[in-house]
Formats: structure tokens, sequence, C-alpha cells
């Protein structure tokens, strides 16, 4: 009698989790028709890089038309030029020219860091020449209200110990890690798709991206170090499913602990890995299966004790920061200068409000947050326009704000000689405010329907036809994951592009998927003489 509830109780977790999955393909999908018809933008110029996000509207004739002739053209050169070369012969020049392409930016835009960036500068150089960052009243300060940007900062330290104290060190590091991005997205494919034409889509398709990771290289922030440790987390726990040794659940547990020190939106990364491995145990369930999730989780805590000590050391609280709470309460918040749903300054306001007192900052966000949600409830088309304009601004902007992170802004207006330096580089002006960017955007607008469409078809078929292949489903839970959080907290159209990133397989599937069904390109003998 237990083992048939057992196996009654597996049916409903896994017809959840497949139906859940194709919610999931209909959400991107639903994203990709958007993206044809509205695009988000920023009106932004080289000096004065405005961050509230305006809508403009098309009838998407021409777009569709772009976006099936692209379909199309990756198909045939899939098929005809690539057709006898290893897909990681492919990969390899792509990724030599992606980094050559990278360091060319870097050191042509030379993009020294402001505001949060400049802080944590500071910071890491203070930690050089001290063990504590008490005496330094603005650090001090900001590491109070956020102490989870230590991490991050303690990394740029070493950094900056072993090479000096430079801040192109850290965009460096940043292209280093985009290109590792590349190759991990593509190694964890090759474990979940097994057919070489769509590693070779996929290739293309990562070719194509390496444009936001250009501009996006020049952000002094952890995102994409910490991507690169969250990836290679979710490389090993694909490992584990695939080859039963616990050895890799242990390397996941540790690489994705230090993501997260260096920055904490990879805790989506984690709840989705800790999600899958409890499918497992429901999958498997034997008193083996059932060390894990202990072993995962030891793995984790390792780490995070080794941080504790380096937190000591240097005399930070990690107990003390703005509470997490607030950010949500800042994701609903009435907007000011910018969209609905970003950033509005409220949560370390609240916070200092309360007089550092965690108590009185709960009971004064609680109210905040009832407040608001009974006015959400009495004035619904004000609930509805506030959350499409949330969902909207962050997802529909094709750009992912990547080109917006390379704008001089203030550096451009305060220090002369930077000015002086860029008036001499007119093409690099124009990527960012001028004609080159008008082009750019409408290249990363076909780009985004491509991936949300074809991914959508991609995530669709696995859930009807692969339900026992746990390792398909993780990068779809992880997406979803980052798509719900920033619908509840804060949000910002670059917050999203990891998760727009991890879809590229799926894209690839979905592309290779349709060749074969509808066109039957892919096995047709001279279909295009």
């Amino acid at each position: 009698m237990r083992n048939i509830n057992y196996n009654k109780f597996q049916k409903i977790i896994f017809f959840l989790l497949k139906y859940g999955t194709i919610i999931i393909s209909i959400i991107i999908g639903i994203i990709g028709f958007l993206s044809i018809f509205i695009t988000a933008y920023f009106n932004s110029t080289f000096y004065h890089p405005e961050e509230k996000t305006s809508f403009k509207y098309s009838f998407g004739i021409v777009e569709i038309l772009i976006t099936i002739f692209v379909f199309i053209l990756i198909l045939i050169i899939n098929k005809k030029i690539l057709k006898k070369i290893p897909s990681i012969f492919i990969l390899i020049p792509i990724c030599i020219l992606s980094f050559i392409l990278y360091i060319y930016w870097i050191n042509a835009l030379r993009l020294n860091p402001e505001t949060d960036q400049k802080l944590i500068h500071e910071m890491a150089i203070s930690l050089l020449n001290s063990n504590s960052v008490s005496y330094y009243t603005n650090i001090s300060q900001y590491l109070f209200l956020y102490p989870y940007q230590f991490g991050l900062t303690f990394l740029v330290s070493l950094i900056y110990k072993i090479f000096g104290e430079n801040f192109l060190c850290i965009q460096y590091l940043n292209a280093i890690c985009s290109i590792c991005n590349m190759l991990l997205i593509f190694y964890i494919s090759k474990l979940l798709f097994k057919k070489e034409s769509i590693q070779k889509i996929l290739v293309l398709l990562l070719g194509g991206f390496t444009f936001y990771w250009m501009f996006f290289n020049v952000h002094f922030y952890g995102n994409i170090i910490g991507l690169t440790l969250a990836l290679l987390a979710t490389l090993y726990t694909i490992l584990y499913l695939e080859k039963n040794k616990f050895i890799y659940l242990i390397f996941s547990g540790m690489s994705i602990c230090i993501s997260i020190l260096i920055k904490t939106n990879y805790y989506i990364f984690l709840c989705g890995i800790i999600c899958i491995l409890i499918l497992h145990i429901i999958k498997k369930w034997n008193l083996k299966i059932l060390l894990v999730i202990p072993i995962f989780i030891i793995s984790y805590f390792v780490i995070n004790l080794g941080y504790n000590q380096i937190l000591k050391y240097y005399n930070i609280n990690s107990s003390t920061g703005v509470p997490m709470i607030n950010y949500i309460y800042m994701g609903m918040a009435e907007p000011t200068d910018l969209s609905p749903g970003w950033y509005t300054g409220d949560a370390p306001l609240i916070y200092t409000n309360s007089n550092y007192n965690k108590e009185i900052n709960r009971e004064l966000i609680y109210e905040l947050i009832k407040s608001r949600i009974n006015y959400f409830l009495k004035n619904p088309i004000d609930f509805l326009s506030f959350y499409a304009q949330k969902i909207g601004s962050t997802w529909l902007n094709p750009t992912f704000q990547t080109i917006w992170c390379s704008l001089p802004g203030t550096r451009y207006r305060w220090y002369p000689d930077y000015a002086h330096y860029l008036g001499y580089h007119e093409k690099v002006l124009s990527m960012v405010g001028g004609n080159l960017y008008k082009i750019e955007e409408n290249y990363f607008n076909i780009y985004q329907i491509l991936i949300f469409i074809f991914a959508s078809i991609g995530i669709f078929k696995i859930a009807r036809k692969n339900i026992n292949k746990l390792k398909l489903y993780l990068l779809p839970i992880i997406f979803i994951g980052g798509f719900l959080f920033h619908i509840i907290w804060e949000t910002k159209a670059i917050y999203v592009i990891q998760y727009y990133f991890i879809l590229l397989p799926y894209t690839a599937y979905g592309i290779n998927y349709i060749g074969k069904r509808i066109l039957k390109i892919p096995f047709k003998k001279n279909k295009f003489k």
C-alpha cells in the first residue's frame, strides 16, 4: 500500500513538473511575441545615461520577416557551411575573436567605476592598507548598509594585491569570465542535448551574444564573475545527475556558495539546483539518495564558514545591513524617477529612518506593504499598469541595459581629460549613443525575438516528451525563478541577463527541432540546390 501511495505521489509531482514547464515555455513565448511589437529603451546620450524606460511600438511585420530570414540563414549555415566541422572547432575561433573584441572595447572606452562601483573599488584599496575599514566614513557606512558587498570587495582586493590597483583588471577579469560563460553553457548544452547539429546552432547564437558581453564587461560589478561560478555549479549538478558521483555535489555546493558571496542574485541558481536535487530524490528514493542534499549543503556551508572568518578578521558585521524585506517593498513602491518596480531609494532610507533598528524597520515596512496592497486592491487598473510596466521594462529591453553600462555619463562631464580622450574616438561614442547605437539596438531586437520564440518552442517540446530527464529542467526552473523573483523584488533589465543567457541551449534545440520537423532542412539532401 505504501508503495502504491508513493507511486501516486511521484506521478503527481512529475505531472506538476511537466505542466509547470509548459507554463514556463508559454511565459517565454509571450515575452518573445511581445518583443516583436514592443521595444523598451532609454532616452540616453553618451554624456547623460538616462535610466527611465520608455516604450516604442511597431506593427512587427519587418521584425517577423527579418527573424524568419535569420532563422533560415542559421539553418543553411549549419547544414551547408558547418556540416563537416566539429562544433568545438567553431567555438574556439569565436571565443578568440570575442576575447580580442572585449579587450579592444575595454581599452577603447577606459570606463572608470562610478557610484556603487566606485565605492567597491575604494573599499578594495582600503582592505589592502588595513585589516579594518571602520575609519573610512563613507566606506564603513556603505558596508554597514550593504554587508553582502564585501564578498566582491574582498575578491577585488585580492586581484589588486596581485596585479596592482587598476580598475581595468576587473574588466579584464570580466572578459575572461565572459569567455568561460560561453564555454560552460556550451558544455552544459552538450550534456543536455547530444546532437552535434544543436551544438553548432548554439555556437552561432553564442557568437551573436558576444556583443552583450562586450558592452557589459566594463561594468565593475560581480554579475559576470558570479555567473561563471553559478554555471559551474549548474554543470556539476548535471554531471551528478548523469554519473551519480557525490563528488560533483561537493564541487557544485562550493561553486554556488562563492557565486552568491560575489553576487547575492545567484541564490536563484541555488534554489533551482535544490529543486532539481529534491526531484531527483523523489524519483530515485533509496537510502543512499538521501545523502544528496546534506552533501550539497555541507559543501556550501564549508565555504561560508571560511568567509565568516574573513569577515571577523576585517571587523565586518554581516548581521547589519538593509533588511531584505525592504527590497520587496521597493519592488512595489510608487515609482519616483525610474520605471515602476525599479530603484526608488526607499530600502536604505526606511532602514536609516528606523535608526537602524530592524524591529522598527519591520513594523514600518509591514505597514507600507499593507497600504500598497490595499491601494492595488482598490485600483486594479493601476495594479495592472504598474506590473505591466515593471515586467515590460525588465524583459522587453533588447539590449538588456548592457549598452547603458558602457555610457561614459558623468565621467564625460566631470573629467575634462577623459572627455578630451573620447573626443578622438567618434566610433566609440557612436556605438553607445549615436548612429551605430541605432543599428545595435535593431540587431539586439531581432536577436531577442529569436531567442525567446525558439527557446519557448524548445522547452515546450522537452516538457511534452522528456519528463524523466531531470537535467533538462534545471535551467528552465532557474529562469522562472529569476522571472518571478524580479516581479516581487526590485528590478532592472541588467539584473536578468543571466536568465536570458541560459535560454540559449533551448533556443538552439528549438531551431533544430523546427528545421527538422517543419522545414525538413537538416535531413533533405540538395534542398538548396
